[in-house]
């Protein structure tokens, strides 16, 4: 649990209450059949940006000894998982095609962390941080495709 936790003190602020106000929008769209589409759309676009171009800042780098390269490229990763939400969200045709993609794709990402994970490379702090993110996509895009 001191594991979890100091795992989420990694991640930002901004990118926590983002987070949840898109869990949120879609449990109370979903659930209660509120129409918050626009609310969804903001939270999505906004967290979207938090993670492509401002990526290596909220992201950050494992330590400092790393580049900035691995989270720019997860950035974009966790970006396009995110536009994807926001696509399944607003019901545009065919949503399901970009979801089943996007799960090909975290688990590459899944993969490639675990593999990090045992060869120590990076601090496991860094790897369970990115891990939660990856959850947070995949059990809300798993989410919309069940209640759809």
């Amino acid at each position: 649990m001191a594991q979890v936790s100091s795992s989420v003190k990694k991640m930002h602020f901004v990118e926590i209450v983002l987070i949840l106000s898109v869990v949120m929008g879609t449990i109370v769209r979903y659930a209660f059949g509120f129409q918050s589409s626009f609310f969804l759309e903001i939270f999505c676009i906004l967290l979207a940006l938090v993670y492509f171009p401002f990526g290596f800042y909220f992201i950050g780098k494992p330590t400092d000894n790393y580049s900035n390269t691995i989270s720019i490229v997860l950035g974009f990763i966790y970006s396009l998982g995110v536009m994807t939400i926001l696509i399944s969200e607003i019901n545009i045709d065919s949503y399901r095609y970009p979801l089943i993609a996007d799960f090909f794709i975290l688990a590459a990402v899944i993969g490639y962390l675990l593999y990090k994970l045992r060869s120590a490379e990076y601090p496991r702090v860094y790897i369970n941080a990115q891990l939660i993110r990856v959850t947070f996509i995949v059990a809300t895009s798993l989410f919309i495709l069940i209640a759809k």
